[in-house]
């Protein structure tokens, strides 16, 4: 996600949708390969994050990757025998690999949001969320006043953290989701006290908060 928001940051286009979907990692080799005989295991470092339990206890070499198919099709284009990937049964299939073991992940709740990106807004349903990114100027009490701007008009968040601008040393972005729409009379009053209090602001969109998918 974090890439994403770094995507956003930068794009024209809004969010208009998220996707709640369980994620069901498998550890996948050449149909010739067995667990025992596995030495490395390659992935996305989110993937390997939430494998880190049973990576563990397989006593593996753990190699970040930049995502997970990716990671299929380089063990079976390498022909690496003594390795497995990280990644879904669809790219065990789509690449003729094998699956291992199923169901790798330590959460049995595993689940990734996906944004669906546009450059339309999406209409106000009743049950909106809205994800922002703002940065304050470094001082005391800072980030407290700005956050009140919500509190003080009952809007629930549901999602805050930072990470730096790479601009100046100790200033940090901050990714917020609240609940309502950007439209809404409240959440437009926060808004504007928010601007107010920032030395940046920007909404990347607002849309109906989803169920997560079986």
């Amino acid at each position: 996600m974090n890439e994403t928001y770094d995507l956003l940051l930068k794009s024209k286009a809004k969010v208009l949708a998220e996707i709640n979907l369980r994620i069901n990692h498998c550890l996948i080799a050449h149909p010739s390969t067995e667990v025992r005989t596995i030495s490395k295991v390659f992935s996305h470092p989110q993937a390997l994050a939430q494998c880190r339990g049973y990576l563990q206890n397989l006593q593996v070499e753990a190699i970040p990757t930049y995502d997970t198919a990716g990671s299929v099709r380089m063990i079976r284009q390498r022909k690496l025998r003594d390795s497995a990937a990280v990644a879904s049964n669809h790219a065990a299939q789509y690449f003729k690999m094998k699956v291992l073991v199923k169901g790798i992940q330590d959460a049995p709740n595993n689940f990734t949001r996906f944004f669906v990106l546009g450059k339309a807004r999406s209409k106000e349903t009743g049950r909106d969320k809205t994800s922002i990114i703002f940065s304050l100027k470094h001082m005391p009490g800072a980030l407290y006043e700005a956050l009140g701007e919500f509190a003080s008009r009952d809007i629930n968040l549901i999602k805050i953290e930072s990470r730096p601008t790479r601009q100046l040393i100790w200033e940090y972005y901050f990714y917020l989701d609240f609940e309502r729409h950007q439209v809404d009379k409240k959440a437009k009053e926060a808004l504007k006290g928010l601007k107010g209090r920032s030395s940046f602001l920007k909404i990347l969109g607002s849309y109906p908060r989803a169920e997560p998918l079986p």
